[in-house]
């Protein structure tokens, strides 16, 4: 029984095998054709975005690395600079630091001093340069910066003291004469393109010296300053010094009068002031005399003011400079 059931099955396979219920060949042929001229299928969006968003991610990160390996580098540089000299690589980072630095202070008189701070830095650096025995090129360099420093730094200073603050005048000379005389100590120590060089330096720094005595001695008078400028700020007026001193004669509700100057060899009208005494010499060629004394007000000594004398290692050379003669060197 078995074996016909199976020989049944047989029969069936066989008639199945012989039945054709796929495509004939033109349906075939013509499928075929449509599958192989078909447009390749179109690329989901989302897989699309999500690829363009992973690209643009790498791109980020690996800017952002670059970011901070450059901040790194930076950081320690500006570090490493700080005892940078004069001809070292890391020099021109320190000068770039110190920039910065200004462009960061809003403050008229913080940012004259900071000039003065820098300036000062490189009297210093030249005095490790002429212990290091340092070529010519690097003592120039130096010179040069300190010029530029010390001229921005009185320019800055000397318009700050005499719009605001005139008490910062004897603290700009005291840190000129401080520098002249190290510089002039250092002086023989010096290349010789760069001792020439010291020597219009040390004539720069006499000459901010000179400046600042010369608007600190017009500190109690009218004008101060003669309204114009140079390299080094405002000039110091030319014109008699005068001042506004209160009436003696008891009254109320009454300002003070201006003590008007009496010309020579004029009669002083019977009841009226005396005229003030004309000025005595300057103690400093060159700088204006102090407000004349007058009877019954007091007027500070003359020697509150005394004159500028520096002490000089060497002569200096004849230098013919745009700058205010005056300073006694002895």
């Amino acid at each position: 029984m078995g074996g016909d059931d199976f020989a049944e099955d047989l029969a069936i396979v066989e008639l199945l095998r012989r039945v054709d219920v796929g495509p004939d060949a033109e349906t075939r042929e013509r499928m075929k054709r449509r599958v192989l001229t078909a447009p390749p299928p179109e690329k989901p969006l989302v897989l699309a975005s999500v690829r363009r968003v992973g690209a643009r991610a790498r791109v980020a990160v690996a800017a952002a690395a670059v970011l901070c390996l450059l901040m790194s580098l930076g950081g320690m540089s500006v570090l490493l600079s700080r005892d940078a000299l004069p001809g070292d690589p890391l020099y021109g980072v320190k000068r770039t630091t110190e920039s910065a630095s200004l462009g960061l202070t809003f403050d008229d008189e913080s940012r004259a001093l900071k000039h003065l701070e820098f300036a000062a830095s490189r009297v210093t650096e030249m005095e490790t340069l002429a212990d290091r025995a340092s070529d010519s090129s690097a003592q120039l360099t130096a010179l040069a910066d300190l010029d530029a420093d010390a001229v921005e730094g009185a320019r800055q200073l000397t318009t700050f003291a005499t719009a605001s603050d005139e008490t910062a005048l004897p603290a700009l000379r005291d840190w000129a004469l401080d520098q002249y005389e190290k510089l002039g100590t250092l002086r023989p120590r010096l290349a010789e393109d760069a001792g020439k060089h010291a020597d219009t330096t040390m004539w720069l720094l006499a000459s901010i010296a000179q400046r600042a005595h010369d608007l600190a001695a017009r500190a109690g008078c009218d004008a101060v300053t003669s309204g114009s400028s140079d390299t080094l700020g405002p000039l110091p007026a030319k014109d008699r010094c005068a001042s506004v001193v209160p009436d003696p004669t008891p009254s109320t509700g009454r300002e003070p009068t201006p003590v008007q100057p009496v010309p020579p060899g004029l009669p002083v009208p019977p009841g009226s002031a005396a005229p003030p005494v004309q000025p005595t010499q300057s103690a400093v060629p060159g700088t204006s005399a102090p407000p004349a004394s007058r009877p019954g007000v007091s007027t500070p000594p003359a020697s509150g003011k005394p004159g500028i004398t520096i002490p000089l290692p060497l002569p200096l050379p004849s230098i013919s400079l745009p700058l205010l003669p005056g300073i006694s060197f002895g």
